[in-house]
């Protein structure tokens, strides 16, 4: 009988750990960190207990190489498009490598919720905007940041302005989104 019940003992031990909170630094799993100070950083507990560090400055192999990346709260950062009568501009908008959508002259989207192209943590942003050869009309303009809803965007949101008097050569711009 003790034997079945050392087994049984060792079995439920086995599922709590299972159930265990995940330790993550920079989107890596670190559940076997131990004897570590970790300076300078930004810690956040998620709903289910997950421990989430941001410590730009280290570098921590992950678990087995797994790495993980929180989704970033839908309806909090957006991408808007403000075109002034452009024409013959096109902008390309990949985040994180994954290609998001395709700005055009005169076909101005509604908002768009970045949530599911984003993750918590840096995200690489990349606006590639093709050559022009018109030179008419106003400049098409992307800005992309937080706030409550697309209408009220924080002042520190990335603008990028593609004017077609001086989009006779490609550009692209790359820059980094922070979510925490």
């Amino acid at each position: 009988m003790t034997g079945l019940t050392g087994w049984w003992a060792a079995a439920m031990l086995q599922v709590a750990v299972a159930g265990a909170p995940k330790v993550y630094v920079n989107g890596e799993r670190a559940d076997g960190l131990r004897d570590v100070v970790l300076e300078e950083v930004d810690v956040r507990i998620d709903a289910k207990g997950n421990l989430w560090i941001s410590a730009p400055q280290y570098r921590i192999g992950g678990v087995g190489g797994e790495s993980a990346q929180e989704p970033a709260p839908a309806g909090q950062y957006w991408l808007v498009v403000d075109d002034h009568a452009s024409k013959g501009l096109s902008i390309d908008v990949q985040i994180n490598g994954r290609a998001v959508r395709t700005i055009s002259s005169g076909a101005a989207p509604a908002p768009l919720d970045l949530a599911p192209w984003l993750h918590r943590g840096a995200n690489q942003v990349v606006l590639s905007a093709a050559a022009s050869s018109t030179r008419e009309g106003g400049p098409l303009v992307l800005r992309i940041g937080s706030g409550a809803d697309a209408g009220s965007l924080d002042p520190s949101a990335v603008s990028f302005a593609r004017d077609p008097s001086t989009a006779q050569a490609p550009l692209e711009r790359s820059f980094v989104v922070r979510v925490p």
